[in-house]
């Protein structure tokens, strides 16, 4: 286990916390365990499987490590549960609750103010091309980590475009065996933009095209229903 995982364990302990406590009913529903008892179960499983084997790819300083470590609280969530005789698909669905839960507890001033810097495409640009810096220099630093790049003018159709280059998520599940969970841990960026009232489109993927991940946004567009999961929807987005 790498040194900044080691010291951080008790953070990583509260944030998962706050990712599963949301769904704290259904897990408990399927374990037929108290919500103590199954979170410690998930908590010793990311501690032994995802906290060991993380890689370092620049800790606090960067974004990213917090998609990493929060992502990969749900892959153990489904591990465990996978004991209980749950499915991917359900497991894939508490993913969506839990977000959906944590994101519309915010407070509506915040809503809108999220809502806002999405839809600012100036300010939009501005900042993601300040990311793609940050995050090349990191990348110097911590080969595998997130690389980014904006695309301006912007892909044809849309009004705002990125691209991550190197997905850490996808690396470590293709590395680790979790490559099932790839999919819907993708849907859970549909999740995000749609609470905020912001419509996502992507196409391509690093896990399933090998190439990128593209994030396209359509300002005046209704976001897309990300339940069922947008990959098995049959409109060609992932």
């Amino acid at each position: 286990m790498h040194e900044y995982y080691r010291k951080n364990k008790a953070k990583f302990k509260k944030s998962m916390n706050g990712l599963l406590k949301p769904v704290a009913k259904e897990l408990e529903q399927y374990s037929k365990k108290s919500y103590p008892e199954i979170f410690e179960e998930i908590w010793q499983h990311y501690s032994d499987h995802m906290l060991e084997n993380f890689p370092y790819i620049g800790g606090d300083a960067v974004s990213g490590t917090r998609n990493l470590t929060g992502a990969y609280c749900f892959v153990s969530m489904g591990e465990v549960l996978k004991n209980y005789g749950v499915s991917l698909e359900e497991t894939g669905h508490l993913m969506v609750l839990a977000y959906e839960r944590r994101f519309s507890k915010m407070p509506g001033m915040v809503k809108t103010i999220m809502h806002k810097s999405f839809t600012n495409i100036k300010s939009l640009n501005k900042k993601y091309q300040k990311k793609d810096a940050q995050n090349a220099a990191n990348a110097a630093k911590n080969p595998g980590s997130f690389e980014t790049k904006t695309m301006i003018p912007p892909e044809e159709g849309y009004d705002f475009s990125y691209h991550n280059l190197v997905c850490p998520l996808s690396n470590f599940a293709r590395a680790h065996g979790y490559e099932e969970y790839m999919p819907y841990l993708c849907n859970l960026d549909y999740v995000m933009f749609g609470v905020f009232g912001v419509p996502l489109y992507r196409e391509h993927t690093c896990f399933e095209d090998g190439d990128y991940c593209d994030f396209k946004l359509k300002i005046n567009a209704e976001p897309m229903s990300y339940w069922p999961p947008v990959f098995t929807q049959g409109k060609g987005y992932k």
